[in-house]
């Protein structure tokens, strides 16, 4: 990714996934879109599962979408989950009515969405995960607009 105003951090465990996915559910402002971005096991599905139970979803009961492609999760406020690894094109992503989620106070959380950049909102966060080893991950988060940016830079100020 490396752009500016963005931030890197390093999960030692998943312990910190947890701890960095909690004070990540506590800053965002909804509507909000999360892009997702990392290789095949680098914890993306993962990430969401904390993400999900922060927002008071049943850890257990989030699974990756990749062939039904949209999870909703009842949690306050609503997550949506999106798994774009077997979406083809743009046309296809869109008439899975990501729009519709885009405008709702939701938070949508999008895997693979960065083959679909061009249809994301335009101010939307970009967390790209990397794998070091099998237990370690470097973190980068950065917002595309003003207003993910601001919410970057709080979760930033927390963590560092």
């Amino acid at each position: 990714m490396n752009q500016t105003n963005s931030t890197v951090l390093t999960w030692e465990s998943l312990d910190d996934c947890r701890r960095f996915a909690i004070s990540l559910a506590k800053r965002l402002e909804p509507p909000v879109t999360v892009r997702l971005d990392g290789t095949l096991g680098a914890g993306k599905t993962q990430f969401t599962k904390y993400l999900a139970e922060a927002l008071g979803a049943n850890v257990n009961d989030v699974t990756s979408p990749t062939f039904v492609l949209v999870h909703r999760y009842e949690t306050k406020p609503v997550l949506y989950h999106l798994d774009a690894y077997r979406v083809n094109d743009e046309d296809e992503f869109l008439e899975i009515g990501v729009e519709e989620f885009f405008d709702e106070p939701a938070i949508t959380l999008i895997e693979w969405g960065e083959k679909f950049v061009d249809v994301l909102p335009k101010d939307h966060i970009i967390l790209s995960l990397d794998v070091l080893s099998e237990s370690r991950r470097q973190v980068e988060i950065a917002g595309t607009g003003p207003r993910s940016r601001r919410m970057v830079a709080e979760i930033a100020s927390e963590e560092l």
